[in-house]
């Protein structure tokens, strides 16, 4: 994953000291600059014109609204750096803008001519494409993004168009192919990450450092050079059009196509993907599929990294967050219930959807104690679901102790924390409270409303164990109102 500075926090999240998850946190959001919000600054988001905007590419509103009602995808990092269970991020820095640097990981722990070898190690001998499909469906997730290529640039598919491929392991079969399958075979919606950058391949050249001058990991082109482009990135790009129509047409339906190298403040562009006419590609090949914003163009949806979106109504977004630490099994525990229920959970009241990471042991066996965290929070799911499955946030904004999220008539209100006293909310012009309950125990919560605010009792005295869920029914739909922020 690409790594930012000076998130844009969540505000529950500074508030709940059992959300400060610690892994890298910056946000990825695409901005027209006409919008309402439009004028953002920082590397957090890259800037589009109206023009520009209105000429790219978009799935449907009927696509999108699918994507937005799964809310919790498991994202599955796997690669060949998981013998050494160290991060997938970054493969040898020999390609990236340093050419005359020696090959290292990124962190320092192998040389290019060790990970290249590993290859030859991977067996899988627990893989079972199928018994991945039902865990995911046991810990709750509703759609399962998969890395087909990471930046070490070792294919995870039976490509035609490399060698650096899973067909050329003792493992010997389509790994990619079996997961689809069985995804198919499950009805589970399925993505393909693929990450744009390269360390293995010889000819990407995003940069030619001869006709840039370097800052830190920023460039600008020197007098008289009018593209960044390496003498070779050309064929890089022929390449990756091939696989990535290869990706489209081998393996059935695509839902999701999920893009990483995005822009961080200019690092990368469009033109060195040629994003435009392969998206459009994508598109055409596999109709209905959503496509993220990593390819420095807006995308269908944000994705902020690390922690969780700002409430945002205008445009969806999905917050790809490690079960651990770290985005594959690195040998660290998984966080705690409470912590990953509430990511789930404020995901929802945002707005937006979880993508949760994590990824199996270099046998292809899932590690079992974050196996069982997961599983805990599908048992939540499978009672309060209803309050995270195909809802949309609001009709009140996130707060201190929680949030809410809404579905027709019904609201939800989502509590982290048992408030003091009672919980008062603002009130809503034209509805009222017809009733109200624990959603988990069916337990009456005793309210009074009036035209300025709506109290509610909130029965019991323990603590909250992670989410506690009152269900609202109100006097009728609450699809059309803007989010209320609570004093």
């Amino acid at each position: 994953m690409l790594q930012h500075s000076a998130p844009k926090y969540f505000p529950m999240l500074i508030a709940l000291l059992t959300l400060a998850v610690p892994v890298r946190v910056w946000a990825q959001s695409a901005v027209r600059d006409d919008f309402p919000n439009g004028h953002s600054t920082g590397v957090l988001y890259q800037h589009f014109t109206e023009e520009e905007w209105n000429n790219s590419n978009f799935a449907s509103s009927e696509a999108m609204s699918t994507w937005q009602d799964r809310r919790y995808g498991m994202f599955i990092h796997f690669g060949i750096t998981a013998m050494a269970e160290k991060d997938l991020s970054w493969g040898s820095i020999t390609p990236r803008y340093l050419p005359d640097q020696p090959g290292i990981m990124a962190n320092g722990q192998k040389r290019t001519e060790d990970w290249t070898t590993w290859p030859s190690k991977m067996t899988l001998e627990k893989f079972d494409a199928r018994e991945w499909v039902r865990i995911a469906q046991r810990a709750g997730f509703k759609y399962i993004v998969v890395t087909t290529k990471h930046h070490e640039g070792f294919h995870m598919w039976d490509t035609a168009f490399s060698d650096f491929k899973i067909t050329n392991t003792p493992f010997g079969r389509d790994y990619l192919k079996e997961l689809t399958d069985a995804c198919h075979a499950a009805k589970m919606p399925i993505g393909f990450y693929f990450a744009q950058r390269e360390w293995y391949n010889p000819d990407y050249q995003p940069v030619d450092p001869s006709k840039v001058t370097m800052h830190g990991n920023q460039w600008t082109l020197k007098p008289g050079q009018v593209s960044p482009l390496g003498p070779l990135h050309a064929k890089y790009i022929q390449y990756e059009k091939k696989v990535v129509r290869e990706l489209c047409t081998k393996y059935g339906k695509v839902d999701i196509w999920w893009w990483d190298a995005n822009a961080w403040d200019g690092m990368f562009t469009k033109e060195m993907w040629d994003s435009e006419n392969v998206t459009r590609m994508i598109r055409t090949l596999q109709p209905g599929i959503v496509i993220n914003n990593r390819a420095s163009l807006p995308g269908d949806f944000d994705t902020p990294e690390g922690h969780l979106g700002d409430y945002q109504d205008w445009r969806p977004w999905e917050s790809c967050i490690p079960l651990s630490d770290d985005w594959c099994y690195t040998g660290k525990p998984a966080h705690s219930f409470e912590a990953v229920v509430h990511l789930l959970a404020g995901a929802a009241c945002g707005n937006g959807n979880l993508l949760c990471s994590w990824g199996p042991h270099w046998n292809g066996a899932f590690d079992e104690s974050q196996m069982q965290r997961l599983f805990e929070i599908g048992d939540w799911l499978k009672v309060n679901g209803d309050s995270i499955y195909a809802t949309r946030g609001g009709p009140w904004k996130p707060a201190a102790w929680g949030g809410a999220t809404r579905h027709g008539s019904m609201a939800y209100i989502h509590l982290f924390d048992r408030p003091t006293g009672n919980l008062v909310l603002p009130a809503i012009a034209g509805r009222r409270v017809l009733s109200a309950k624990l959603l988990a125990s069916g337990e009456a919560v005793t309210f009074k409303q009036n035209e300025r605010q709506i109290v509610l009792t909130i029965p019991g005295q323990d603590p909250i164990h992670g989410d506690l869920v009152a269900a609202l029914r109100m006097s009728g739909p609450l699809d059309t109102f803007p989010a209320i922020a609570i004093p």
